[in-house]
């Protein structure tokens, strides 16, 4: 179920005291440490496609002796291989932005890498999912359509869409709000401007782009 809290987005609280969340956009690891504090026992499948931030990822699972993760260095995509990553690469960039789509990652001084990609559904298909967390920068209405047929598995998600005047043909916040109610969620929006959404120095390429970035809480009765 949820626990609505006066500020966006809400808190969710699992059915069980074991609850399975999936990760795709794990970066570094800040969401799984804070849900492995809060459910000490839940079942936590990372994704996350740069090699640096999920070398930092390992080493953060490692150091604080972390139960019960599986990191997976691939991003998710509606396909499985392999598929170029775009963005500020190499140890100490700020991996923020990096995205496998090269209308979001792809700018002024950005390198690229190959990364591995695979399919969300079967994840999605092989569990029962009490939270779905979605940070992949441009690459979400691509994602749930091709897990669509498994989302009736997902308890609560969390879905960052990330759109500019170029991206809007493949990845629309309107369309996803629209997908997810076809699935029967119930959904809070809410459009995100916050400080650590972006480096600052992408400031100007986001005004210049028209770069949004919408935020969807949803959840089952």
């Amino acid at each position: 179920m949820i626990r609505a809290s006066d500020e966006f987005p809400s808190f969710f609280e699992p059915r069980d005291s074991e609850p399975l969340i999936i990760d795709c956009g794990a970066n570094i690891g800040v969401s799984v440490l804070e849900w492995k504090t809060r459910w000490p026992m839940s079942r936590i499948i990372c994704f996350e496609p740069d090699p640096d931030a999920f070398r930092l990822l390992t080493l953060n699972m490692e150091r604080n002796d972390i139960p019960g993760v599986q990191c997976i260095h691939a991003a998710v995509a509606d396909f499985d291989g392999e598929t170029l990553l775009f963005g500020d690469m190499g140890p100490g960039a700020d991996a923020r932005g990096n995205s496998i789509q090269a209308s979001w990652g792809q700018r002024d001084a950005s390198e690229s890498v190959e990364v591995a990609c695979c399919k969300l559904s079967p994840y999605l298909a092989n569990h029962d999912v009490s939270f779905l967390k979605m940070d992949i920068e441009g690459a979400e209405e691509s994602v749930l359509r091709e897990s669509f047929s498994e989302l009736h598995k997902v308890d609560a998600l969390y879905v960052e869409v990330h759109e500019t005047d170029e991206m809007v043909e493949q990845n629309s916040s309107d369309r996803i709000e629209k997908l997810l109610l076809k699935s029967s969620f119930h959904m809070e929006r809410e459009l995100r401007f916050q400080p650590h959404s972006l480096p600052p120095d992408l400031s100007a390429w986001q005004q210049s782009v028209n770069a949004n970035q919408t935020q969807f809480l949803a959840w089952r009765d």
